[in-house]
């Protein structure tokens, strides 16, 4: 995943104000929790709104927020770099995934350790979701 880090330097976005920033290894977290968001919506594991619940907890745990609502989070500090991670793995996995036949890419994200994961980071961020 370092090529994610490397990716958003050549593109100016690690270079920035002094201000909190993800990690590299948080950068790499949120480019394989963004794959997982991806595909697991084209394979119809789970629905769009799961992905965009993980897209936004990948966000969440990237910049340290605890917002809940798309503008509040764009504006944590490095949340432009969650974003940008995001963006590249997508990009990345509708490659992949249109590379190669859907069981070969569907099947082992369906019995995957990070699908499993990525369902618990869904469901502690919409238990974390204010009441409305």
């Amino acid at each position: 995943m370092k090529q994610a880090a490397m990716v958003m330097l050549a593109l100016g976005l690690l270079a920035g104000p002094a201000i909190a920033q993800p990690s590299e290894a948080q950068l790499a977290d949120t480019v394989s929790t963004g794959t997982v968001a991806a595909l697991a919506a084209v394979c119809g594991l789970r629905d769009e709104a799961w992905a965009a619940d993980l897209r936004r907890a990948a966000i969440q745990a990237a910049t340290g927020s605890r917002a809940h609502d798309d503008p509040t989070l764009r504006a944590a500090p490095g949340s432009d770099l969650a974003i940008g991670a995001l963006s590249f793995a997508d990009a990345e996995a509708l490659e992949s995934f249109a590379e190669a036949p859907p069981d070969a890419t569907c099947g082992p994200l369906a019995q995957s350790k990070g699908l499993d994961q990525a369902d618990a980071m869904v469901r502690g961020f919409r238990e974390q979701a204010p009441a409305s």
